[in-house]
């Protein structure tokens, strides 16, 4: 499928997958789920899972001056994350092309086989995190986050498909929360659960939890698709 070129907001944006394009553009820049006062116009910024650049994009859109370090292990959409960051003369940003886990390996990324470019839900679980995707797997190489944390970061945002909790693991053991303010974490569910653990990682390490459902704030977290913000101290 050829890369087509539409315009979101202020942004010229490069995309495979219409379909694709409309559901993160409504969840990112109509509903704003990324959304969080970080108190600062220059804030540091850690974006993990960033597909095509549109939850940079926004981040850019709200804090201009912010200086983002990204990950995205795909490379069949790494070059137009690359095309939109460039095309948009946007600056301090800083892209990387590998996934992020417990451990320095490489691994199968299993990516959408369907012909539709739909490659925002690439994943380390077979048919993607739900199941319901056909998929084929692809090496990539991957690293722990720890080893890129030392110093002060004002946003970790994750959408990584179901990692996120090796992620978090990582994280603790190698004692890097102290440098991290607030996270924006989307969780999904698999069929042995990790919210739990994940829950009880972001307290203990000090975060304020909020829950939302399809965009809403809900009282307690539940076993679906929801989006979760820690807010260091809160």
């Amino acid at each position: 499928m050829d890369p087509k070129i539409t315009t979101i907001k202020k942004y010229s944006v490069t995309y495979l997958c219409k379909e694709e394009l409309d559901i993160l553009s409504k969840e990112i820049f109509q509903e704003e789920i990324y959304n969080i006062d970080l108190n600062t116009q220059e804030p540091v910024i850690y974006d993990l899972g960033s597909h095509i650049g549109m939850s940079l994009l926004y981040f850019k859109s709200k804090y201009p001056n912010a200086k983002i370090t990204a990950f995205e292990p795909n490379p069949n959409v790494f070059f137009i994350l690359e095309e939109n960051i460039q095309n948009n003369r946007l600056k301090d940003i800083t892209l990387n092309n590998f996934a992020l886990g417990k451990k320095d390996s490489k691994r199968d990324l299993y990516i959408d086989s369907s012909g539709y470019c739909a490659f925002s839900t690439s994943s380390f679980t077979k048919d993607a995190w739900n199941g319901e995707q056909k998929t084929l797997p692809i090496t990539v190489d991957t690293k722990k986050l720890s080893s890129f944390v030392n110093s002060n970061i004002d946003l970790l945002k994750i959408d990584t498909e179901g990692e996120e909790l090796n992620i978090l693991e990582d994280l603790e053991v190698n004692d890097k929360f102290k440098y991290i303010n607030n996270i924006i974490l989307e969780y999904h569910p698999k069929k042995i659960s990790q919210l739990k653990k994940i829950t009880s990682i972001l307290s203990k390490n000090n975060f304020s939890l909020t829950y939302y459902l399809e965009g809403k704030e809900i009282p307690e977290p539940v076993e679906e698709l929801i989006l979760v913000k820690g807010k260091k101290g809160a």
